[in-house]
């Protein structure tokens, strides 16, 4: 006997961007989105499933509109769901309209009810059009519109359940048609009279959107920000490489010398763990970025650049994607949709790569630890980072000026209202960023990290043992002995590593990144990031606890120790200060990220995008590695 299926409704949220519908979904759902108060941030429809009253809501966020005449790629996928062009419409609209900015939330509400749909209305942010000096009457406001109305907040949830149960049992029928100056009337009807003449975001964009004090504000909060990924990780960091040190210690001591015992330290404990101590880092970037974010600064962010990216023939609205990209370029990619203009879309989509994404993060922490003081990191960083914009208007311009002629659109965007972050919210997206590290680390960059070890492990002559035992045997026990065969330790294992399979083709591509001071080493690194950038650091983790061992009574396995003291056949260092600057600049430039590339793929429906995004990024970044060096010795540093 089959069981009976429940009856389902497909709701779609519909409003404005920025309105508050996908705080709304999770809400009504329970399901984690990532909700931020910046326009543009949402170009796909996400669905999601709850059951309400034995009713399967169906719950589908639609990306913002601002009217039913579609300007850009975002707004044409809300309005084919709408209008049910691949399968049905839905059931139920739920019109999301920003209490804060009333009159123009109207406008779309008049325009959906002319298409003769069951609407329900969810006013949002009622708190924030308070604290903006307009507070609305809801039940004026209802009474005016003569639709079902709920108050919910996004921040607390209060009034969803209400909202979710009007729903699943609201008759579906179409509501009657608004007049003309019903929206009008219905603004009137609910605000009070002698509102505050200017708003608290008013107040505050006098000097945020200041032409000098803006832009000096935009700076000093890109340098904080990068200060603070080494002042407030660092202890972090200690505490992670400590616990590293201490497994890798156990694991010596269970598992007696040999293949076993370097596979573990190696390459998992060495390999994976210099991934892992950059996990401070990540989190820390990507709470600050939702916070600017969610506070609504970041949109002021795209117009106070938007005179300067118009000077390199994109839009302001490039700004929206290329943000996202310093997170990861594939979702910026994707959000290259919201521009209307195809020339600019095709020039943001090329150089959205070049933002410095999370995953080169730890290349640059790990050699900025190793070479430069704290007070000079956190300036290098924001230089690593400048390189990458500065590089991507020279391309943009270029293209502009050759493939992609045409005039840029101009910018049209609606600034939200200033908002307090929401804790919760920002500790659960900075999660979501750490636990896809973490699965990237036990998945790709383990199997990658074991990859690695077995080439720069294998072969394992015994002959090259043999010959170090025969000089350790003719030191006697005593201190200077026991240093002796230390050092003779970190010779043999040396010389395992430079005949090693690994090492073999590191040479052999090595003399194409000579220029840039590269050794086989940092070649193999640079070789192993090419699918993801991710496995740079525990594949330098894996090759330099391969060939080094530290003389000392205890073992230290920590990456930026390892890089700075690393030396070649000649006794020399093979990385100074000149030399990681160098691999910062590549690593900054170089498209190191298959998944990228596919996304290129599908947003440009061609492969001839991603084939020459590919090509140009590796060229411009070998060209500006070889220069920072070659110009750097020509002056004297780093010699």
């Amino acid at each position: 006997m089959s069981a009976v299926a429940s009856p389902s409704r497909r709701v779609a949220l519909v409003g404005r961007a920025n309105a508050g519908k996908t705080s709304l979904l999770m809400h009504l759902t329970g399901s984690l989105q990532r909700p931020v108060n910046f326009p543009g941030s949402s170009v796909e429809c996400v669905e999601s499933d709850v059951v309400e009253q034995g009713v399967v809501l169906r719950i589908i966020d639609l990306p913002g509109l601002g009217s039913l005449s579609p300007q850009s790629r975002d707004e044409s996928v809300a309005l084919a769901l709408l209008d049910g062009r691949d399968e049905a419409p839905p059931d139920l609209l739920c019109v999301v309209l920003d209490a804060s900015k009333l009159a123009v939330e109207l406008r779309l509400l008049q325009q959906l009810r002319a298409r003769q749909r069951t609407i329900v209305v969810a006013l949002c942010k009622v708190d924030v059009a308070a604290a903006e000096g307009f507070p609305v009457d809801a039940a004026r406001l209802q009474a005016a519109l003569g639709l079902p109305l709920v108050v919910v907040n996004g921040a607390t949830g209060a009034g969803v359940a209400t909202l979710r149960a009007l729903l699943a049992t609201a008759p579906l029928v179409a509501p009657p048609a608004m007049a003309t100056d019903a929206g009008a009337e219905a603004v009137a009807s609910v605000h009070r009279d002698g509102a505050a003449p200017q708003s608290r975001t008013d107040r505050i964009d006098a000097w945020l959107l200041h032409p000098v004090f803006g832009l000096l504000a935009l700076v000093l909060l890109g340098v904080l920000m990068f200060q603070l990924l080494f002042t407030v990780a660092t202890p972090v960091m200690e505490s992670i490489e400590s616990v590293q040190q201490w497994i890798g210690d156990g694991v010596r001591s269970l598992v007696g010398p040999g293949a076993l015992q370097s596979f573990l330290v190696d390459g998992v404990v060495n390999g994976v763990g210099s991934s892992l101590v950059f996990v401070p880092q990540i989190a820390l970037l990507i709470a600050f970025v939702t916070c600017v974010e969610a506070s609504g600064y970041m949109a002021r962010a795209v117009f106070l650049l938007d005179l300067l990216l118009r000077k390199v023939g994109l839009s302001g609205r490039s700004f929206v994607p290329l943000t996202s990209s310093f997170a990861c370029a594939i979702p910026g990619i994707v959000a290259s949709r919201i521009l209307g203009n195809e020339q600019d879309r095709l020039a943001t989509i090329a150089v959205a790569p070049l933002m410095s994404c999370s995953a080169r993060l730890p290349v640059y922490v790990v050699l900025l630890a190793a070479f430069f003081p704290p007070h000079q990191a956190g300036l290098v960083l924001f230089g690593l980072y400048g390189l990458g914009i500065v590089m991507a208007a020279l391309v943009a311009t270029l293209l502009r000026k050759t493939v992609l002629r045409g005039v840029s659109s101009p910018l049209v965007m609606e600034l939200p209202v200033y908002q307090r972050p929401r804790v919760r919210l920002v500790l659960a997206h900075t999660w979501l960023a750490v636990k896809a590290f973490l699965r990237t680390a036990g998945s790709v960059i383990l199997v990658a990290t074991v990859v690695v070890w077995a080439l720069g492990y294998f072969p394992h002559p015994s002959a090259i043992h043999e010959r170090y035992e025969a000089q350790r045997a003719v030191h006697g026990q005593d201190a200077d002995g026991e240093r002796a065969r230390a050092a003779l330790d970190g010779a043999e294992a040396a010389a395992y590593l430079e005949q090693s399979l690994l090492a073999r083709a590191g040479r052999t591509i090595q003399p194409v990144f000579a220029p840039a001071g590269f050794d086989w080493r940092l070649t193999v690194g640079v070789l192993a990031a090419f699918p993801a950038r991710e496995l740079v650091v525990p594949t330098l983790g894996t090759l330099y606890s391969l060939g080094e061992v530290e003389v000392g009574d205890e073992p230290d396995v920590r990456l930026r120790d390892a890089l700075r003291t690393a030396t070649g056949p000649d006794g020399k260092p093979t990385i100074d200060g000149l030399v990681a600057l160098a691999v910062m600049a590549f690593f900054a430039l170089c498209s190191q990220c298959v998944g990228t590339l596919a996304a290129i793929r599908r947003e440009t429906n061609s492969w001839r995008w991603p084939v020459f995004t590919f090509v140009y990024m590796t060229i411009l970044a070998w060209v500006v590695a070889v220069a920072i060096y070659q110009v750097g010795r020509w002056l004297g540093y780093g010699a």
